[in-house]
């Protein structure tokens, strides 16, 4: 990864036009936009590697994704114009051949007796409704228009209408309707049992109508250009620091003060970091939060790496999403995790340019996780609650593969490195109070916040999965600073 320019210099007094909290998706993308115009611009990331939980770490020599299962809205055959990843691309300057997307072979909904296929062409999905729903082939045409004539992206729309109860007033089979609500539910959504109808009409275009993709070398494919284009333009960064207080007066953001003591001045603030950890750094580090602000869905995620291929032992789907009953749970488990439902991940099988491949099998496996058991752990208890919820996730999930449980048997022996990351993994790498994965249910579409020069940009803001998080990004540069100036 190319080293973006970071200040090495004391900052203590120094202004700039734009300060952006957290190097995110979202605050890497609002930070590249403006320095393309011209703006100066600091990005403060309190951690020592940029994407956020979409980023990457390092273990036992080699580099592993954090939080990417797929890019979605990968544009379909023929309508590259309406797809938002291209609108991305566009806005950023980036060449969309750069990130050498890859799309995948096929995945799968899977719940008890019924198994839904899709891949990146609409119409199979469309064909797969029909023929495990056939009586719910006019609804679900007249669900589709319904989404089709709603505008997911405007800063306007409430992000607060339920998905489930819109469905319900649209289907009459309540199957279909938990199979809908799985993947959107798992890919974005910060409540209970539910998705606002915004976000799930924007990950139900993202997974089905468009589709996932996947660069070869992950997530470093997309961080790279970035953060070069960043720098040519004269970008700052400072990594390992975080802001500790925003002080404000006259209803704007006055000054910074920095983890490390130092205060800093801006005309503009955009903090990615959560709307209730905001409102932490605009007050004293006592003051109540509401409970019913802080999310609740927070994850468990296991990585095993092995010598052979997926394919070898049969395994060609990309994607998983599996519940074990009619009804899908989608709630802060009373355990440390709750395996009955989950995501399985073979990055190895997307459809990579021939002669290339990922070097080595890898199987992920998330399920949901409850963020106050985990850290109420000491780290001897973590490590070992980690290895005991790893195995039984990995026990359930391998259940839906072809072959899993005999081939489990002995997938032991052949891994050669394990991993998993825990709530208390999410709260390291995005500061999510309660290792809450999507943020607060509490969003600001338009970014707005009491104060006129402080917006809010990343999961607090609405938009979801990578491609949303850095649209939402670029819509603060360019809706409240550019367009104002």
């Amino acid at each position: 990864m190319p080293e973006a320019r970071r200040t090495s210099e004391a900052l203590d007094g120094h202004h700039f036009e734009v300060v952006v909290i957290g190097a995110g998706m979202a605050g890497l993308a609002s930070a590249l936009r403006l320095a393309m115009f011209g703006k100066s611009v600091l990005l403060l990331e309190k951690h020592y590697v940029v994407g956020g939980l979409n980023s990457f770490f390092a273990r036992g020599g080699r580099k592993f994704d954090v939080g990417l299962h797929a890019v979605t809205n990968f544009p379909p055959n023929g309508s590259a114009k309406v797809s938002p990843l291209i609108r991305l691309c566009r806005q950023l300057r980036i060449p969309f051949e750069e990130l050498a997307l890859s799309p995948q072979s096929f995945s799968r909904v899977a719940f008890p007796d019924v198994d839904l296929r899709f891949d990146n062409e609409f119409s199979f999905f469309l064909s797969e409704v029909e023929r495990l729903f056939p009586r719910e082939q006019d609804r679900f045409q007249k669900l589709l228009r319904t989404m089709e004539a709603f505008d997911a992206y405007s800063p306007e729309v409430a992000g607060d209408v339920s998905a489930r109860s819109i469905l319900g007033e649209h289907l009459q089979e309540p199957l279909l309707i938990e199979i809908l609500l799985c993947p959107t539910c798992y890919y974005g959504s910060a409540v209970e049992n539910d998705i606002d109808f915004a976000s799930f009409v924007m990950l139900f275009d993202a997974i089905f109508r468009q589709g996932l993709a996947r660069p070869l070398d992950g997530i470093r494919r997309f961080l790279d250009p970035i953060l070069k284009r960043y720098e040519e333009l004269g970008g700052k960064r400072r990594m390992n620091l975080g802001v500790k207080r925003i002080f404000t007066k006259n209803d704007k953001v006055e000054r910074l003060e920095l983890d490390n003591g130092e205060s800093i001045f801006a005309d503009h603030v955009i903090s990615t970091c959560g709307v209730v950890e905001t409102e932490q750094m605009l007050s004293s580090a006592s003051a109540d939060v509401k409970t019913d602000d802080i999310g609740r869905i927070s994850i468990l995620e296991s990585i095993a790496v092995f010598k052979e291929q997926p394919a070898d032992f049969g395994w060609e789907e990309t994607i998983v999403f599996y519940n074990d009953a009619d009804f899908f749970r989608y709630e802060r488990p009373y355990e440390l995790t709750d395996p009955r439902s989950g995501v399985i991940c073979i990055p190895n099988n997307y459809r990579y340019p021939e002669g290339e491949q990922m070097p080595e099998g890898q199987l992920r496996v998330t399920c949901l996780a409850n963020y106050d058991k985990w850290v109420a752990l000491d780290e001897n208890n973590y490590r070992l609650q980690k290895e005991i919820c790893r195995k039984a996730m990995l026990d359930v999930a391998l259940g839906y593969l072809p072959n899993g449980k005999s081939i489990g048997k002995d997938l032991e022996e052949r891994t050669e490195l394990l991993d998993i990351f825990s709530p208390r993994t999410i709260t390291k790498f995005t500061g999510h109070l309660d290792g809450a994965l999507y943020g607060s249910p509490r969003k600001s579409r338009d970014g707005s916040t009491p104060f006129g020069n402080l917006y809010l940009a990343g999961a607090d803001q609405g938009y979801v999965g990578i491609v949303g998080a850095m649209l939402g990004g670029v819509a603060i540069a360019n809706n409240r600073i550019l367009r104002g100036d």
